[in-house]
């Protein structure tokens, strides 16, 4: 996670920690109006730039999505419920430059440019992962307030995520990459090595995040809507209820993992050392 503080001190990082912020608000904001949940979440087309920005602004991209959300709740949506909005848009951003490249035979080893099939593919896998800790971070953190309950918040915060980030970004990124990379914009070619996570423990970094997001997902939404029983977590703490302190603490330890992944998941993924870099 070295690159999350280091990326301030670089001029083109901020830069595009605003330019993905701003884009995000503006987008976000037209659609305020097509309400899903009132007050906490709406129809959002622009989910779609989290996981786009994260893969390829890396930490630019997920400060610039939680940045942008943040302004995006100024027009209708500011309160408490921001706090775990900032997080789990954080953590869209976080996930998806995180696991690009890193997921063993999963991955297709390629830079991003969304002009294979493999590509495609782990974009919609890591999609599905990055939407998926944003309902698990966004929705166990929401319910620790008291602000909505676990299994509805981080049910739709999920699906929503992941269905306009796998239908719209592979197309937006055959558009954006080429020219991003052109321009020398990719996170990859910006940041130095010396200020970038150590890639040692990437691939196991990757499967922690994926399983821990996962389970924590499932085990979340069982506990919420009682399924399975919350006073498995609550002992010696008194009776827990659906949505109260079992989920609290049956969750935060993936909640934990998810981010003990991500933080094992370092450096710069092989598609860079193997393609790019030699191109230049």
């Amino acid at each position: 996670m070295k690159e999350l503080i280091s990326m301030w001190k670089n001029t083109r990082m901020i830069v595009l920690t605003a330019l993905s912020a701003a884009i995000y608000a503006a987008i976000l904001i037209p659609f305020k109006g097509l309400v899903i949940i009132p007050g906490v979440t709406e129809i959002r087309p622009a989910n779609v730039f989290p996981i786009m920005f994260g893969i390829l602004f890396g930490p630019a991209g997920a400060w610039g999505a939680a940045i942008g959300n943040l302004i995006g709740d100024f027009f209708g949506t500011l309160g408490l419920i921001s706090i775990p909005g900032f997080f789990c848009n954080f953590t869209m951003g976080f996930v998806g430059y995180k696991l690009w490249g890193k997921m063993g035979f999963l991955s297709a080893n390629q830079e991003p440019s969304m002009r294979s099939v493999k590509q495609v593919v782990e974009y919609i896998m890591v999609s599905f992962i990055a939407a998926a800790a944003c309902g698990v971070t966004g929705g166990w953190l929401a319910d620790l307030m008291g602000l909505i309950p676990y299994a509805p918040l981080a049910t739709i915060l999920t699906i929503n995520d992941f269905l306009a980030a796998a239908i719209l970004g592979p197309f937006l990124i055959v558009i954006l990459y080429p020219r991003l990379k052109k321009w020398g914009l990719l996170w990859v070619q910006v940041m130095d090595e010396k200020d970038i996570s150590p890639k040692k423990t990437a691939t196991l970094g990757a499967w922690i995040l994926n399983a821990a997001t996962i389970i924590g997902l499932v085990l979340g939404v069982a506990i919420s809507t009682g399924v399975y029983g919350s006073a498995s977590f609550v002992a010696g703490f008194g009776q827990g209820t659906s949505g109260g302190l079992g989920i609290a603490l049956g969750i935060l330890p993936f909640v934990i993992l998810i981010y003990v992944g991500a933080f094992l998941s370092g450096g710069r993924p092989e598609w860079w050392k193997k393609g790019v870099q030699e191109e230049e």
